[in-house]
């Protein structure tokens, strides 16, 4: 009998020990993370032909060939060889949830010691790191450090809990602490998810949504308003102004991402079924480090700063425009699957796990949150996020669909 949860605890140690060194000095550990994921798969399925676990991977696997053959036979914006590329990167987006939510790992007491451990220990580097102003030679850009802080302090507290979903003060406190070294960073992204986090583990209460009362409603308020207000810089860097307070030409960085968006809508509007295919528009496989697709001169975007054949560095720099390549039926499909996630999620709430809950809200902002101006998802700093949230989730994924409906249809379990 092979022991999964023991081989999937050494493969998220792996990815957080090379949290920091990925990003300039280990540039293959995304991939070779999700390659060795895939191996342990292959390796369940064989000794242990435990089949049914990995129903909700292949039905995404089926998705993704599905893409990859039409826009191998029926898009020809790139080549063959580019769309294989797209198709092994657009996954990285999802194989670590479905992993981790087919697996559902129990780790033992000593497992979940040493991840507290080496999450402390990364927090302690990036301090160092921060404090030795090597931020840029190590991490290459301080979202990464944001990022890192967040994945650390998540890792933590669900290490932390008790046989009841439970954590002590002093954990509480450690994670929060671990959190707090994020905003060294100084990126309004993670400021936004800074407030989400704090109001999950410090301010939320089962039912206080549903049941909303004045001072509830005050409070969310100004939570939703605390993350406009910390988030604002970047959106009006990106979407207004630039970088000064008046709308400026000059700024031609300014004008990448904002034009990726408009490109999404064309191109949604020419596909709006299937949409323009992998590595076609928005991807790494889509710029000139592969092959530069054909839909950039179609819409006039090789005109673009950032987006040209000779400046492509802003091709592959945000999320969402990756969804034109899918058309409205991809897109109906990512919203499914978000959707299908929250309804695992809410199982955990109902049932007295409200740290879990919290935790798992906190991965879904960070998604949502990083995905309109970064690609975090498809790198290794999303891994860990995405792990928690399958493994969260992944409890429930026995369920059945009645047993689902009563438990959410009850009143909360209050521990």
């Amino acid at each position: 009998m092979l022991s999964i949860d023991k081989i999937f605890f050494w493969l998220l140690l792996f990815v957080v020990i090379v949290e920091i060194p990925a990003l300039n000095f280990v540039t293959f550990s995304d991939e070779l993370a999700v390659m060795l994921f895939l191996l342990v798969v292959a390796l369940d399925l064989v000794v242990n032909r435990d089949l049914a676990r990995y129903k909700a991977l292949f039905v995404v696997e089926g998705v993704f060939l599905f893409y990859f053959f039409f826009s191998v036979f029926f898009r020809h914006y790139n080549t063959t060889a580019a769309i294989a590329n797209d198709f092994i990167l657009q996954q990285k987006a999802f194989v670590p949830f479905l992993i981790a939510y087919a697996i559902a790992p129990q780790f033992t007491s000593g497992m979940k010691t040493v991840l507290k451990v080496a999450s402390v220990a990364v927090a302690a580097m990036l301090v160092v790191i921060f404090a030795t102003g090597m931020m840029m030679p190590v991490l290459g850009h301080p979202l990464h450090y944001g990022t890192i802080a967040l994945s650390m302090s998540m890792l933590y507290l669900y290490c932390s809990l008790d046989g009841d979903g439970k954590v002590s003060g002093l954990d509480l406190t450690v994670a929060l602490a671990v959190l707090s070294v994020g905003l060294l960073s100084t990126r309004s992204k993670f400021y936004g998810e800074f407030v989400v986090a704090l109001f999950m583990f410090l301010v939320y209460r089962p039912g206080m949504v549903r049941h909303l009362s004045l001072k509830y409603a005050v409070v969310l308020l100004v939570g939703v308003a605390m993350v406009i207000v910390v988030a604002w810089q970047k959106i009006s860097y990106y979407f207004i102004f630039g970088n000064s307070n008046t709308f400026d030409p000059s700024n031609m960085y300014a004008f990448a991402r904002p034009a990726l968006y408009v490109g999404m809508y064309l191109v949604l509007m020419d596909y709006p079924v299937f949409g323009s295919g992998f590595a076609s528009f928005a991807t790494h496989s889509s710029s000139p480090m592969v092959n530069y697709s054909g839909v950039y001169g179609e819409y006039g975007l090789d005109m673009v700063w950032g987006l040209s054949y000779n400046k492509p560095d802003f091709i592959s720099d945000t999320y969402y425009p990756v969804l034109a390549q899918f058309g409205f039926v991809g897109i109906a499909l990512y919203v499914c699957f978000w959707r299908w996630i929250w309804s695992k999620l809410r199982v955990a709430l109902h049932v007295g796990r409200i740290v879990e809950f919290s935790i798992g809200v906190i991965a879904i902002a960070f998604v949502l949150i990083e995905s309109v101006a970064g690609a975090t998802i498809l790198q290794i700093g999303g891994y860990v996020p995405m792990m928690l949230l399958g493994m969260i989730v992944g409890k429930y994924r026995t369920m059945g669909k009645k047993e689902t409906e009563t438990i959410l249809n009850n009143e909360y379990i209050q521990n």
